[in-house]
């Protein structure tokens, strides 16, 4: 998958250029589980934000197509 030029960072193009629409995942770590648990699935900039605001609790993946 490749960034289109044109298109915000929030969509990225496939190999026969057709739109796909690109999130991330603010997850956070159970430490009795040893899981993660999703907290958000968002755009880029809000994960950023959310992680900034505890980044020992909070953690973000992707970006990924939806």
């Amino acid at each position: 998958m490749k960034y289109a030029n044109k298109i915000s960072a929030m969509k990225a193009v496939d190999q026969k250029g057709n739109a796909i629409n690109l999130a991330w995942a603010v997850l956070s770590l159970n430490k009795s589980t040893g899981r993660s648990d999703v907290i958000k699935v968002t755009d880029y900039e809000e994960a950023d934000n959310f992680v900034q605001n505890d980044p020992e609790l909070y953690y973000k993946s992707g970006p990924f197509a939806l």
